[in-house]
């Protein structure tokens, strides 16, 4: 697989069960400190009454994840790992974040490097979804994209305004949670850790790397589609993501979106989740049948079982399972 990122996992076909979603829940505020993995922090409290921490950590390669939930105002100081850069999303809040001494009125996403970590203080019920990129991995994004986002710049804050980011990241963090219920966990597949780096990286570059360049011609615009389309057909062995498009062809996710709706009608991720279905049904009615539809739909990035299903059934008629049984019968 070619995931157009460095440092992350070879695919396999067999799932890394080591790969899960961490959760702590303490009354202790040293130890809820102690749960960031990898992270040296020190957090003080300031409203007064029992403390109620909760933290729900994963880590896929080049990025972990981090849902810090708090009943209590805090003073928060420290660094993250070495090489990483942080990217902190509050999710909710009652109050004003103080940045190294700035308040912080508005909802905003702070960015900052792993090893200077600017001090915060923290509003009561805080819910903040916290990610942390190895700056290596950032870099090559943001080259390939031809962003003008730089490093050098941090910390830097910018207002989430009406901005969906928020919702989307609370929604792919609650579908992590249900892909790792089981025995069996999604998560440990390559194809869905890949899946969900990059439609988190989607997510972030959309506020911090917008695309300033004019609009394309029409002519520019299928030039852009049949280039990503190339690319696409030419990797079918592969669950892309639509940031392993945006990184071959240079441009970012609204670009390439604006693109295709307006030469094929379709938008690049609709595009992608067929090609993705079709290589499952192509699996499911063509490959020796040792395993079941989950193990073939989690190869393909497929972690949200319930929708994957009802995207199934709605493209092609029928659900994974009766495709199977159907080509069993043969």
């Amino acid at each position: 697989m070619n995931n157009n990122n460095p440092g992350v996992e070879s695919a396999t076909g067999t799932p890394d069960m080591t790969a899960a979603i961490h959760r702590f829940r303490t009354n202790d505020i040293d130890q809820h400190a102690q749960n960031m993995g990898g992270w040296q922090v020190r957090y003080d409290q300031l409203t007064p009454g029992r403390f109620e921490g909760e933290l729900i950590e994963f880590r896929a390669g080049w990025m972990q994840l981090v849902r810090d939930r708090s009943n209590q105002a805090m003073l928060k100081s420290g660094s993250a790992w070495k090489g990483a850069i942080t990217f902190s999303v509050p999710l909710s809040s009652q109050g004003t974040v103080f940045c190294a001494g700035h308040p912080i009125h508005e909802a905003s996403l702070l960015v900052a490097h792993g090893d200077h970590l600017p001090d915060l203080r923290t509003p009561e019920h805080l819910d903040l979804l916290g990610v942390a990129v190895e700056v290596q991995a950032l870099e090559h994004v943001l080259e390939r994209q031809g962003a003008r986002f730089r490093i050098t710049d941090l910390p830097k804050c910018y207002r989430l305004g009406a901005a969906s980011v928020q919702a989307e990241l609370a929604a792919l963090f609650d579908e992590l949670a249900t892909a790792d219920q089981g025995h069996d966990s999604l998560l440990g597949y390559e194809a869905i850790r890949h899946g969900i780096r990059d439609a988190v990286m989607v997510q972030l570059l959309e506020l911090v790397a917008p695309d300033q360049a004019p609009p394309l011609n029409p002519t520019a615009r299928k030039r852009m589609v049949d280039r990503a389309r190339e690319y696409a057909l030419g990797h079918l062995d592969e669950p892309l993501s639509i940031l392993d498009l945006c990184n071959h062809i240079g441009a970012s996710r609204r670009k390439l979106q604006y693109c295709f709706q307006e030469t094929l009608g379709i938008n690049p991720v609709a595009y992608l989740r067929a090609l993705r279905l079709n290589a499952v049904r192509r699996e499911l009615r063509d490959s020796p049948h040792e395993h079941g539809v989950q193990e073939v739909a989690a190869r393909w990035g497929f972690w949200h079982l319930s929708r994957f299903a009802s995207d199934y059934r709605t493209l092609f008629g029928e659900t994974p399972s009766q495709t199977l049984r159907r080509h069993q019968l043969c």
